[in-house]
Parts: structure tokens; C-alpha cells; sequence
């Protein structure tokens, strides 16, 4: 079978281009450290990535979520600390007031104090954050897992009870009658003791938000592992690949220049 000049030239060209276009990919390669430049690199890498880069996303709303779960509890927890002073300290008037030896002036004084010390719980209570109140009311809820929903508890009936305590507090600081500020007393106990519970209930929210928010970050860390092991290109392998098709482009140039020799027509242009 006769092979014509144009034959050879034909294969050497297609062969030539073939090695450009595989020199072009290591160089991408080489340049943007990725093992995939082009879904048609690897179609099933990259379709693994898309999911991946889904699931990751996915991940870091939950992450989002959860700092803002973590910034309302936090505020939760210092507003219920400062609601749970005002209590301890209404105590200590209301003990003081209790007492059969504290004369009438004293009592009244007293009673002065503990209206600001409701004024003081009231603003606690109706304390709002993002224009939203936070101990009452409608609360928020954040998905922080595909089957994890959080949210917080609503305290609108114990701001009422707030306020009746209070209110009989100084009532009885006011008339002077012992038995009203005792019972007052033991309703103030009472209503500490829910602060307490409260804030011992957001605490444990709080240490759940961060278990879920370690998890999170050790699920974020390994996703970033997997696209990084589908993306990226091992540059040292590709290095090596491409020192290696470099020499085998340069070797076909010059076995193609052997090959196409000047015919007796160049010679006589």
C-alpha cells in the first residue's frame, strides 16, 4: 500500500494536534492546581463535586442558623441573669420588710425601691431583639439539622406573674401588713426558682448548639477533604506528566521534520 506525502503529513499534523491538546490540559492543570477544568474532564467527578458543593452549602446554612440560634440564647441567658438579681434582691427587701421591728417610714422607703425593682423586671421582660421580643411572645425557631428544630420558650405568662408579685409586694410594704409581704415572699421564691429553672433549661440549648456546632464544623472540614480529593490535581503527578508529554511533543516535531523532507520543487523556488 502506497503512503503519499499527504498521508504523512495528515498523521503527523492529527498526531501533533493531539499532543498540543493534551499539553494544554496538564498546563491548565499545572496552573489552577485542579484536576477538573471542564465537566468533560471527568463527568462523574463532576458530578460527585455538584453534590458535594450542594451538601456543603447545605451545611454552612445550618451553621448560620445556628449562630443566630446562639446569639438569641445568649441574650436570653443575660437578660434572664438580670431578672434573676432584681428577684434576689426584691427577696432581701421583702425579708427586711417581713420583720415586725422595721417601722412603717422604713416599709414605705422599701416599698419606693421594689416599684423600681418592677419597673426594672418589666423592661427585662419586654426586652426585644431584631424587633422581635425576646422572652415573650412568638418565638423563632432554627432548623439546625435536616431533622433538628430549635427554639425557645415563651414567657408571657410569667410576666404576668411578675407583675403580681410585685404588685402584692408593695401593697403590703405599703399597708404595713406582714402576712401580705410573707406570702409575697414565698410567691417571689417561687417565681426565682422559675428564673432559675429557665436559664438552666437555656443552658442546655446552648450546650447542644454546640455539639451540633462542632459536628457541623468536623462535617464542613470533611466535605472540604472530598471536593478537594475529586477537584484537585495532584501537581507533582501532573508535573511529571507534563515534563513527559513536552518531550514527547518536541520528538514528534522533530521525527515530523525527518519525515517531510523538501521535495526537488523547493529547491527551485
Amino acid at each position: 500500500m502506497r503512503v503519499t506525502d499527504l498521508s504523512i503529513e495528515r498523521n503527523f499534523l492529527y498526531n501533533i494536534f493531539k499532543l498540543e491538546k493534551r499539553l494544554a490540559k496538564l498546563q491548565d492543570q499545572a496552573s489552577s492546581g485542579k484536576a477538573i477544568t471542564r465537566p468533560q474532564d471527568n463527568p462523574i467527578g463532576a458530578g460527585r463535586a455538584i453534590y458535594l458543593r450542594h451538601d456543603r452549602s447545605v451545611i454552612n446554612q445550618y451553621r448560620r442558623n445556628m449562630d443566630k440560634a446562639r446569639n438569641w440564647m445568649e441574650q436570653t441567658e443575660s437578660a434572664l441573669a438580670h431578672l434573676t438579681a432584681v428577684f434576689e434582691r426584691a427577696r432581701e427587701l421583702a425579708l427586711y420588710g417581713a420583720t415586725g421591728t422595721t417601722p412603717p417610714d422604713a416599709k414605705a422607703a422599701i416599698a419606693a425601691e421594689v416599684r423600681q425593682l418592677k419597673d426594672e423586671a418589666l423592661s427585662i421582660m419586654d426586652t426585644t431583639v431584631e424587633d422581635r421580643n425576646l422572652l415573650t411572645g412568638t418565638m423563632p425557631e432554627w432548623r439546625l439539622a435536616r431533622d433538628v428544630i430549635v427554639t425557645v420558650k415563651d414567657l408571657t405568662d410569667f410576666r404576668q406573674e411578675v407583675v403580681d408579685v410585685f404588685d402584692q409586694l408593695i401593697g403590703g410594704l405599703e399597708s404595713a401588713d406582714e402576712g401580705v409581704i410573707q406570702d409575697a415572699l414565698g410567691r417571689l421564691d417561687d417565681g426565682l426558682d422559675r428564673v432559675l429553672a429557665e436559664r438552666a433549661e437555656n443552658g442546655a440549648r446552648l450546650r447542644r448548639l454546640d455539639i451540633l456546632s462542632e459536628k457541623a464544623v468536623s462535617m464542613d472540614i470533611e466535605y472540604q477533604r472530598l471536593l478537594s480529593n475529586v477537584e484537585e490535581a495532584d501537581l507533582v503527578e501532573v508535573i511529571v506528566k507534563l515534563k513527559s508529554q513536552e518531550a514527547a511533543y518536541q520528538a514528534a516535531l522533530a521525527a515530523g521534520a525527518r519525515l517531510i523532507q523538501p521535495s526537488l520543487l523547493d529547491h527551485l523556488r
